[in-house]
């Protein structure tokens, strides 16, 4: 992270509210001063497609770049609105860049072997010589983690009927039943494990709705250690 901040320090910085820490405190320096934005991928869109208006206003060329703290997939959405953007007004004096900051490991390059293997890996194409993701595992480290994940890209509409079409049948149930994730019984402040894992999603969901944070959320982050503090 310290390489986006020397490299990329006057460029746009966004940030998920799941990336790893350091790219967070970075998008949330940069919020400050008007150059970033942390939230849900809508906010981060949102956030582009506002900057990108900003700069249609202006009859002068311009190029900006963009930090993207979040999963690669998003590109996809962003290329779309941001070409829209510029046909609907007809301007091609105006470039967008999306950078990834992603640790070294998060990528495959032609000299890489899979693991222990000594033979390269042989990308395709002609012209690559750079992919993103691991050439082995995922990748993920808290510096960066992984551009391209390949747990998402599991979560595919097909994936998703293929286990909608075996719930209701006792066969496919009893297939799905190996898949089935171990319950926890350990509490976390009296709630169980998967309460506790939808806490910070139900306040994501919130600030992507109402575009603020929630009162329980700031309650919680004013509040929690507030005793603690006070004893000391």
């Amino acid at each position: 992270c310290e390489l986006v901040r020397q490299a990329y320090g006057d460029a746009y910085l966004t940030a998920h509210f799941e990336v790893p820490g350091e790219m967070f405190t970075l998008a949330m320096e940069a919020k400050a001063r008007g150059m970033g934005v942390v939230g849900s991928t809508s906010n981060i869109l949102d956030f582009i497609a506002a900057k990108l208006q900003g700069a249609l206003q202006e009859s002068f060329a311009q190029r900006l770049v963009f930090v993207l703290g979040t999963e690669s997939g998003m590109i996809t959405s962003i290329v779309r609105k941001v070409q829209g953007m510029l046909r609907e007004a007809n301007r091609h004096d105006l470039e967008v860049e999306i950078v990834f900051p992603v640790n070294a490991q998060a990528i495959t390059t032609q000299q890489q072997g899979r693991g222990n293997e000594a033979e390269p890996v042989e990308l395709p194409g002609s012209n690559i010589a750079v992919l993103p993701g691991a050439a082995i595992g995922e990748g993920c480290s808290l510096q960066g983690g992984c551009a391209s994940c390949p747990y998402m890209k599991m979560n595919s509409l097909n994936a998703l009927l293929s286990i909608a079409h075996r719930v209701g049948d006792a066969a496919g149930e009893a297939m799905l039943e190996g898949f089935k994730p171990r319950a926890y019984t350990d509490k976390v402040d009296g709630m169980s494990m998967a309460q506790a894992g939808c806490v910070p999603i139900l306040h994501m969901r919130h600030f992507s709705q109402q575009k603020q944070l929630s009162d329980s959320l700031v309650q919680d982050v004013t509040s929690r250690n507030a005793a603690a503090v006070a004893g000391q």
